[in-house]
């Protein structure tokens, strides 16, 4: 697992808080992920590993001690050595991914303790030009 980048908000990233990651996949990539952590455990409460071998999206969560049920995304908008931007952003029920500022899924949350979510972070095969994580306002 290669660290490409890692942030901490103690007072959790969930509801209400946007990451928007800017970046291009480089040549020989074959996945990257971007993680939403929890604190003082090893949860995983989001998932997001696109896999270009596969051409697919794969999303999850890692609870007491096991990956949940696989969602699949199949429509593959990563190209190598194109820039794209990611966003994803936490309601009160799921996390809203938008790729290129189109909807591409909704995964419902499977932490019922939103703020224990404290940490993003992004690994592998990805070249980031910026990361932005803030406070959106509800409608």
């Amino acid at each position: 697992m290669a660290l490409q980048f890692e942030a901490s908000c103690p007072n959790g990233l969930c509801p209400g808080w946007s990451v928007i990651l800017k970046g291009e996949i480089p040549a020989e990539a074959n996945k990257f992920e971007i993680n939403f952590l929890c604190e003082h455990d090893d949860r995983i409460a989001f998932h997001f590993n696109p896999r270009f071998t596969e051409s697919d999206i794969i999303c999850n969560s890692y609870l007491a001690n096991h990956w949940g049920q696989e969602e699949r995304v199949s429509n593959f908008p990563f190209g190598v050595e194109e820039p794209f931007q990611i966003e994803i952003y936490s309601d009160n029920d799921n996390f809203n991914v938008y790729i290129d500022e189109t909807m591409v899924m909704q995964y419902k949350h499977r932490v019922e303790e939103l703020k224990t979510i404290t940490k993003v972070q992004v690994v592998n095969d990805i070249t980031i030009s910026s990361l932005e994580i803030t406070k959106k306002h509800f409608f």
